[in-house]
């Protein structure tokens, strides 16, 4: 980028914070302002003790929303730990499982070694079967 281009994008960056600063300077809204707003709330028909019972309502509303909201929070907390259980449960019985068919496996080893020695051993004692 060269120098006259940084200097042109500088120039209208200045520009531009100039303008934004005109347009958004304070001004005084005049004497007549709470007039026109007090005139501008009468005109829309709505009472004005009407107004905050609606405030309340919508107050009474949100407020049963956000009741329930720990409850959902705890009922989920809940849940996930269940879940967990759940897993670890499946995991055990899995282990489990698994070692149980070790074990019949040596079973079964050691009950054929047994059969073999068994079997040599009724061979010593009678030579003629």
């Amino acid at each position: 980028m060269s120098f006259g281009s940084r200097l042109r994008r500088k120039a209208m960056t200045d520009e531009l914070e100039n303008a934004l600063r005109r347009a958004l300077r304070p001004r005084d809204p005049g004497e007549e302002f709470s007039a026109r707003v007090t005139a501008r709330l009468d005109a829309s028909g709505m009472p004005p003790a009407s107004r905050p019972a609606a405030h309340r309502n919508f107050m009474r509303r949100r407020a049963f929303r956000f009741r329930w909201l720990p409850a959902a929070l705890a009922a989920c907390l809940i849940a996930g730990l269940g879940l967990l259980q759940l897993r670890q449960h499946a995991l055990d019985a899995a282990r489990a499982n698994e070692a149980r068919a070790q074990l019949l496996q040596a079973l079964s080893i050691a009950s054929r070694n047994v059969n073999i020695v068994r079997t040599a051993v009724s061979r010593e004692e009678n030579p003629d079967s």
